[in-house]
């Protein structure tokens, strides 16, 4: 805000308020925590702008429309697909007969679970990987940070109009260019004593630099092989037989009926009460049906032999071992890294040191 201090014909002189910090403290891009309050936010701000204002603008030709914004609507074609899919299996129903229809119902519903378990499994089981590699390299590569961007005029000569873009992003979204802006010297000092590079590194930064985009180039790698190996298995106990006392369980659920001679916050004391007895059984139900269905998974179905057999033991062994194995190989290259670092690095306290 400038405000006039002196207005003659001859002379005009201004000076501009000072800002409030407290007003500006989220203007610049900045790291968040990473905990389940911060990922369903930016989760569920992804998801809405991906369907409601990134499309408009793209189609629009927005100059402020960017390349994070058409990536993040790939968002778009995976819920509407998985939608469309389950809708497909779930609605043909009403056109077979009494058993058919029974026994595509039950078909249907499990189809849908897939899909639910199928996004579930490969989301959860990145910490498989992520989680040992941030407690042995102290490097969190799914650190979520706000981007804050400044929009642009969007016609030339036009008076700009200052407004504030947020995009949910990750620190190490690049390899090459992730955001050491962002991370304090302090940051960088504790990675090094955690690799073992030691203590008072004169330019941790450039010391840990190449080990962090090694260490993310390796865990990408090791996140994206281990998520879809666990996402098969999500698929395969979704076929699972245990289902059916969920999907019964569901079907059965106590149906909410006003009594007429109860007053209005009786009744809707009533159904809150109604309608926590069912979350809880059908909690329940699910959790006793998911433990189940890893044991028929593990053993086989009943009466198969060979390969249909062992077929689900193999998988949750395969995957297991290739969890293990990946996420040993980054840790274990960050090591290596760092320790011939410390070969490569003169020790000022000798006379000599032979490299």
């Amino acid at each position: 805000m400038l405000k006039t201090l002196c207005n003659t014909p001859k002379q005009i002189v201004y000076t501009a308020k000072k800002p409030n910090e407290e007003e500006h403290v989220n203007d610049k891009s900045h790291v968040l925590v990473n905990n389940a309050q911060t990922r369903i936010r930016q989760n569920t701000q992804k998801v809405t702008s991906a369907f409601v204002d990134y499309p408009i603008r793209g189609l629009k030709g927005d100059v402020n429309s960017d390349f994070y914004e058409f990536l993040t609507m790939g968002i778009v074609p995976y819920i509407l697909g998985s939608a469309a899919f389950m809708f497909v299996f779930n609605t043909a129903n009403k056109y077979l007969n009494l058993f058919e229809k029974e026994k595509a119902s039950v078909y249907g519903k499990k189809m849908a679970l897939g899909v639910i378990l199928y996004g579930l499994f490969k989301s959860i089981s990145k910490n498989l990987v992520t989680k040992p590699v941030k407690h042995s390299t102290g490097i969190d590569t799914e650190l979520p940070y706000e981007n804050i961007l400044y929009t642009l005029p969007k016609a030339a000569g036009a008076e700009a109009n200052i407004d504030i873009k947020y995009q949910q992003r990750k620190v190490y979204d690049s390899k090459e260019f992730f955001r050491k802006d962002l991370l304090p010297k302090e940051y960088f000092d504790k990675v090094a004593k955690k690799l073992g590079l030691g203590d008072n590194i004169n330019d941790s930064v450039s010391e840990v630099t190449p080990i962090i985009q090694n260490i993310v180039a390796t865990t990408n790698t090791a996140k994206s092989l281990v998520s879809y190996s666990w996402a098969s298995i999500g698929v395969g106990l979704a076929v699972q037989d245990s289902w059916k006392d969920l999907f019964n369980t569901i079907s059965n659920r106590k149906k909410f009926t006003p009594d007429r001679n109860a007053g209005f916050f009786k009744n809707r004391l009533n159904k809150l009460k109604n309608t926590s007895n069912n979350i809880l059984s059908i909690s329940s139900s699910a959790i006793h049906s998911l433990f189940k269905s890893i044991a028929q998974m593990w053993r086989g179905k009943a009466g198969s032999s060979g390969f249909a057999k062992h077929a689900g033991k193999w998988l949750i062994c395969l995957s297991s071992l290739l969890t293990f194995v990946l996420t040993d190989n980054v840790i274990v290259r960050a090591k290596h890294m760092a320790k011939n670092n410390n070969k490569n690095t003169i020790d000022k306290t000798k006379e000599s040191t032979v490299i």
